[in-house]
């Protein structure tokens, strides 16, 4: 065919990767990007912005799929390969501004291998963040205490170890210090453990362990933070969980305050890291893989360098020492928008970004009711498609007829959500709680998810005849839109009567003055249909 043998020799992409390099000579590591092509292409690389890189392929053909993959390796967030126009093109959303160097490497002879261009990020901004840290690693049980076993037999304290010196090795690798609770499989009582932690002068103290429960059908990772130091603890849990959930193939189980109570009164950030359920048969299999215990320890490291940035930038900001808040800003104006009726399916990231992009400021937050989060995760249920039990129609007489579970269908969806057993304490909570004149006990003991659930006739039309869950990851869904609009994000359920519930939000030193400044509720879900607002602070 005419031309035929031209157009194959053109070079074809046929896959591209992220992976880990450690330069053994250089003594560093850097992110490595790979594009594998059936012959060397040329290529164009440039900076589109400080955190935005583009690698143009002239004269090639994309022969793999377009995809955007998401890497997350703390200085790769993720690429983006796409035909064009005007060519085949590669583009990396870097979490940092960091230099790259370019290694053409050729495949070997015969074509057994693919023609690689090798493009390697220098991850000096990593280990600039780590550089004077030191983290306390707490391998969870040991000895006597196996901890959990699963269904095959493996127990806690051995995966608990291995992901404990995994997680040392990636941190020396990233230049920061470590010390370990335990070592071996040996007995060290949990008073030692904190004293260890703290007399070594660490900056976090982190213990790993896995969940276990006699439910395997449970599933996920879960970080608890300490109530002792809870405003740190709280903030290093959250970027720890986010991090999990970017790298691992887990269910979100969110973070929660630690129940228990330090006998030692800890003075550092500390977090109980659950990173799988052991008990669960297949998170039991994960726990079996060298690759998920490395990606688990790869998202503590993540999880880490994002809590002291997050930590070094507002003490930079505002000239105070890690760990104290922002200032408040003086006074906060409120811009609400008018949106059109965002329905099911549709995008809300680029929604959002449709009517915000265009008018932000730096250091607005963007508050967004949880009402639209919800609808366009399709969590919003025609009553007719719910089948309420016999528990449903007794319970749902008991908030009233302005309740939020006061038809039998909301109140189905309640006990959907989180079990029989939780709504029936939460029912008994709230009997005794008013009898001493406090409210509030049923959502504080059967869950707060349940007090976001919209009864019917509870937003507008035509939603006003759908029961509405709450938003499914509020804090995921916060982090997804920010990488998309660029400012913070918050996640919000706020009534007529002054309260705000702020589900979600990626910054948390930006909490109180969020809350003051929603209190008037500018976000109407009646014929205002403002369910976003930017939120603009003047210091």
């Amino acid at each position: 065919m005419p031309g035929g043998v031209k157009f194959m020799d053109r070079p074809r992409i046929t896959n591209v990767r992220a992976t880990g390099f450690t330069d053994p000579i250089a003594n560093r590591m850097t992110s490595r990007l790979v594009i594998e092509a059936t012959s060397l292409p040329r290529c164009r690389i440039r900076g589109v912005s400080a955190n935005e890189v583009r690698i143009d392929l002239p004269d090639s053909i994309l022969q793999m799929a377009p995809d955007t993959i998401r890497v997350n390796d703390g200085l790769i967030s993720r690429m983006t390969v796409a035909s064009g126009p005007p060519c085949p093109y590669v583009r990396v959303n870097l979490e940092h501004s960091s230099p790259w160097t370019l290694v053409e490497v050729s495949g070997s002879p015969g074509g057994s291998t693919p023609e690689k261009i090798i493009i390697d990020f220098d991850r000096r901004p990593i280990r600039a963040i780590f550089e004077g840290k030191l983290i306390a690693i707490d391998p969870g049980h040991g000895g006597r205490d196996i901890g959990g076993r699963g269904p095959v037999n493996l127990v806690e304290k051995k995966v608990t170890l291995e992901i404990g010196r995994l997680l040392a090795n990636a941190l020396t690798r990233e230049g920061a210090g470590c010390v370990m609770t335990r070592t071996s499989d040996e007995d060290v009582p949990r008073a030692m453990r904190f004293a260890r932690a703290e007399s070594s002068g660490a900056d976090v103290f982190i213990s790993i362990h896995a969940f276990s429960s006699v439910n395997r059908k449970i599933s996920g990772s879960r970080t608890l933070y300490s109530r002792e130091t809870e405003k740190e603890s709280r903030a290093l849990a959250e970027c720890i969980q986010a991090s999990l959930v970017e790298k691992l193939p887990v269910a979100d189980r969110g973070i929660a305050r630690n129940s228990q109570r330090l006998s030692y009164d800890l003075r550092i950030p500390y977090v109980v890291v659950e990173v799988a359920a052991i008990t669960n048969w297949v998170e039991e299999g994960w726990f079996r893989s060298i690759t998920f215990k490395e990606r688990a320890a790869d998202a503590m490291v993540i999880g880490l360098a994002r809590y002291f940035l997050l930590v070094a930038r507002h003490a930079d900001e505002h000239g105070e020492p890690s760990g104290r808040p922002r200032t408040a800003p003086v006074s906060v104006s409120t811009i609400p928008i008018r949106t059109h009726l965002i329905g099911e399916n549709e995008d809300l990231v680029e929604v959002i970004r449709r009517y915000v992009s265009e008018i932000l400021n730096p250091g607005d937050v963007v508050a967004v009711a949880e009402s639209v989060v919800s609808i366009t995760q399709g969590r919003a249920i025609l009553p007719e498609s719910v089948h309420p039990g016999l528990l449903a129609r007794i319970l749902c007489k008991l908030p009233g007829k302005d309740g939020s579970l006061a038809t039998p269908p909301a109140m189905q969806l309640a006990i959907d959500e989180v079990g029989p057993s939780r709504v029936l304490l939460g029912v008994m909570a709230a009997g005794a709680g008013r009898l001493i004149g406090r409210r509030g006990d049923f959502f504080r003991v059967a869950g707060r998810s349940l007090a976001q659930i919209d009864d019917i006739a509870g937003t507008l039309p035509p939603y006003d005849k759908h029961v509405i869950l709450g938003p499914s990851s509020p804090d995921k869904v916060a982090k997804g839109i920010k990488d998309a609009v660029g400012v913070d994000i918050a996640i919000v359920d706020v009534n007529d009567l002054g309260c705000v519930d702020v589900l979600g939000i990626t910054d948390r030193t930006a909490l109180d003055w969020v809350r003051r400044a929603l209190a008037s509720n500018p976000l109407g879900n009646d014929d205002q249909q403002t369910p976003i607002v930017i939120l603009r602070p003047v210091y």
